[in-house]
């Protein structure tokens, strides 16, 4: 009767006995309700705001959409939000939009092209139904209203009418049970209950049934049959109809023993007189071991929760595969650890704690092997993010209280979302705050290229320590808390000619930097002139200024250098004089630390100087 008006205007008729509507939240419905690989729907409506167009929710659901191969129709939503919009429920929206004035008509046009370019950037070809001459190559659009009721009966209209058209093998009803578990909760009264879908086939009262569970396959026996009152919904409060026996399709809720730990999502089978148990508990379980294996086997990840094994599947799919960012660039995979389905529970937070108390002995054993060979065998803590990991991405399902609180107590981070989209923000947004922890951690020993020498035998202020001299940048960056070496060859500036050196300086470290009397943190070649002061750490040698022993000098011209050393026992050469050059301290550390954090910060003349002092310091 509601929608006779379209029936009248296209000259129609129905072939179908009725509808069967599923809503849930967002992509949930395409991923929980599936069945053997495929969709539990027959045809889908796809809800889109006529004043936001495509979001971020809209392209996740587009996407399981195509990867299901689901038909689906396109509900373009809120048209009374048009200025100026007239309500008519009563008519076909394509009358009710001619019946419009001429503004809102052009705001509609905009709006609707809008919507149809962005569907275009999806790969999808669209137009409004009443304009559509084939309907499996462009997908029908429905302009409606969920406020005035306008559209709505197009949008049944196309749902009576369209599977007759194209689905009318699938529609078919045949004996072959496929069921598939929707929700599993607690009811007053009634206990632990299963909402389910049943698509073809039927159920019985006392029919023992086999499903997937968190801790292995459910063996139990219907105990009784519920489905709402007509016109009723399944989650509102209302006395049920009793059922001895149900075929598809229809919503039911089952009431059965022992179904606390049921995978929502999962499928169910009744086990009949003639049917191998150990069979179908095997059956029952691939779903789950499908997912299982979808997980990597890693060490180091994040710690997975989902409400269902549907939207698990497809969290793990989406971490697996991220995208790109707004610049092209794809997101690299997130690794999972561990996965769970349903509340998040104190078990899953101490699971998750193990991830964080691997990561701290890893760091305290590299630390240690540091201190016995000098060198990062197992890695440099500070260039990993395993710090990051340590969290539960809880998709669309809650936080149990004393979860939370164990959560808090051992330094674990729970993110919980309703969109995969922003629980994927969420997370690189913490790895971003551990990278910037890690940088600021690795500025302290990250050291920058420098090469540097005394401007003339005028500019050294003092000779002993602390060192006080005016210098000139020949390359790379002067930092402060830079450790400076005196090379016992000559710098080139050429890494093809440059000569390791046999012998270094360990002269002392960069305190202080002045500038025309004020001090500054870096400079570099195009800075000028600079005074430094450079002391030497404890147990430093201090070095002597001068090139040779005025004492010694007659005597070297005498006996030569080599005699003179045996006589004496001492260099014939002082340490350091005006004409030296300072080289910054690398080692294979710090030039590490500089790739890992501060690489786009490092300008790119300044890596060749790296190249360049890696050969003069022997840096493998």
């Amino acid at each position: 009767e509601k929608t006779q008006p379209c029936l009248d205007l296209h000259e129609t008729t129905y072939q179908v006995p009725g509808l069967l509507i599923i809503d849930t939240p967002g992509h949930e419905s395409f991923t929980n309700l599936r069945t053997r690989g495929s969709s539990l729907c027959d045809v889908a409506v796809l809800v889109v705001d006529i004043m936001h167009g495509l979001e971020p929710q809209t392209i996740e659901s587009i996407g399981l959409l195509k990867k299901r191969k689901a038909p689906f129709i396109i509900a373009l939503n809120k048209i009374d939000r048009l200025y100026g919009w007239e309500p008519h429920p009563e008519l076909p929206v394509q009358k009710a939009l001619e019946m419009q004035n001429d503004a809102v008509k052009g705001e509609f046009d905009q709006r609707y092209h809008f919507a149809i370019a962005q569907l275009a950037e999806q790969g999808l070809n669209a137009c409004v139904f009443y304009e559509n001459k084939d309907v499996r190559t462009y997908l029908n659009i429905v302009p409606t209203s969920a406020i005035s009721g306008d559209g709505m009966m197009d949008l049944l209209y196309l749902l009576c009418t369209l599977p007759s058209k194209m689905l009318i093998e699938k529609i078919m009803f045949h004996e072959n049970l496929e069921c598939t578990v929707l929700e599993v909760k607690a009811i007053e009264g009634l206990g632990t209950t299963m909402d389910v879908i049943i698509v073809n086939g039927r159920l019985s009262e006392k029919q023992t049934i086999v499903v997937c569970g968190l801790d292995g396959p459910v063996v139990t026996q219907i105990r009784s049959l519920l489905t709402p009152q007509p016109m009723k919904e399944m989650r509102v409060k209302t006395p049920y109809v009793h059922h001895k026996e149900i075929q598809g399709a229809i919503g039911v809720k089952i009431c059965a023993n022992n179904i606390e730990r049921v995978l929502a999502g999962s499928n169910l089978y009744v086990c009949g007189e003639d049917d191998d148990l150990e069979e179908l508990k095997d059956e029952v379980m691939k779903d789950l071991g499908g997912i299982l294996k979808k997980v990597a086997k890693n060490e180091d990840g994040v710690y997975v929760q989902a409400s269902t094994l549907g939207s698990l599947e497809a969290l793990l799919e989406f971490l697996e595969h991220p995208g790109e960012d707004r610049d092209g660039n794809k997101h690299s995979a997130i690794p999972v650890s561990g996965i769970g389905i349903g509340p998040v529970s104190k078990y899953d937070v101490m699971r998750c704690g193990v991830m964080l108390e691997r990561e701290r002995e890893w760091v305290k054993m590299c630390e240690k092997e540091y201190a016995a060979v000098g060198e990062w065998v197992s890695g440099n803590p500070m260039n990993s993010i395993k710090e990051a990991y340590a969290c539960i991405l809880a998709f669309d399902v809650p936080v149990l209280p004393d979860a939370e609180k164990l959560a808090k107590e051992i330094g674990i981070k729970i993110y919980t979302a309703e969109i995969i989209y922003h629980l994927f923000d969420a997370f690189m947004k913490r790895v971003s705050e551990v990278k910037a922890k890690k940088k600021e951690e690795a500025r302290k020993k990250a050291l920058w290229p420098c090469v540097f020498k005394i401007v003339d035998d005028r500019c050294i202020f003092n000779k002993k320590d602390p060192y006080i001299l005016g210098v000139d940048v020949l390359e790379g960056t002067l930092k402060l808390g830079t450790p400076v070496v005196i090379p016992d060859v000559k710098w080139t500036g050429d890494a093809k000619t440059q000569n390791p050196a046999g012998e270094l300086l360990e002269f002392g470290q960069v305190m202080s930097i002045e500038k025309d009397k004020k001090p500054v943190d870096y400079a570099n070649r195009l800075t000028g002139s600079i005074a430094i002061r450079i002391e030497q750490r404890k147990n430093m040698k201090e070095y002597t200024f001068g090139r040779y022993h005025p004492a010694r000098d007659h005597c070297r011209k005498t006996v030569g250098d080599d005699q003179m050393q045996a006589l004496t026992g001492h260099d014939v050469y002082r340490h350091w004089d005006h004409e030296s050059q300072f080289v910054s301290r690398l080692n294979r550390e710090s030039i590490d630390l500089l790739k890992e954090h501060f690489r786009d910060d490092v300008p790119k003349e300044d890596w060749k100087t790296v190249v360049k002092i890696k050969k003069l310091l022997n840096v493998q």
